[in-house]
């Protein structure tokens, strides 16, 4: 009775195993850790370029500013019905790095922005005019892609010391939107 109840708790444990393994192996070598799947809408963010500070930037004028390289992301429906969805902007601190312990984050009032849309500017204006973290609200149909960039410069008009020995850093947020 011993070697049967034996057997059976080796038999559950090798189960276990192997399902744990098989679960590490997909995460490892086929999950994609920059696109999230929320619902039926795949979101493609760039994490790379969501820091701006001294070092990157100018003033520039608006003109000028659509040629700043963009944070780009995208938004994929992969349902057969229409979703919303809402893109967010938000602030964030960078606390664990020297290079920017020391600094202090810009202010939206001093920052300004493009947002495009499948290549077309869709919003732009001063980051300090977007309420709520809303970015974006917009209804995306099956099968459909949206390509965003985002460019956030200084603009011309902000004095020098404004802007010197500070950064900002955003983090993108896509949400869905619940249908009533």
């Amino acid at each position: 009775m011993k070697k049967v109840i034996l057997l059976m708790l080796a038999g559950v444990a090798l189960f276990a195993f192997i399902f744990s393994a098989s679960i590490l192996w997909y995460r490892f070598f086929y999950a994609n850790p920059d696109v999230n799947s929320v619902g039926s809408v795949n979101i493609k963010l760039n994490n790379d370029n969501n820091t701006i500070n001294e070092g990157d930037f100018i003033p520039l004028d608006d003109e000028t500013a659509k040629g700043v390289t963009p944070y780009e992301f995208g938004v994929e429906n992969n349902n057969d019905n229409d979703t919303s969805y809402v893109v967010l902007l938000e602030d964030s601190i960078i606390s664990d790095d020297a290079t920017y312990s020391s600094k202090e984050l810009l202010s939206r009032n001093q920052l300004k922005y493009y947002l495009s849309l499948n290549g077309q500017i869709i919003k732009s204006g001063y980051l300090s005019d977007i309420k709520n973290n809303v970015l974006d609200t917009r209804v995306i149909s099956a099968s459909q892609v949206n390509q965003y960039q985002l460019r956030i410069y200084v603009p011309e008009n902000v004095q020098n010391t404004a802007w010197q020995n500070k950064y900002y850093h955003f983090d993108v947020k896509v949400e869905m939107k619940e249908e009533l």
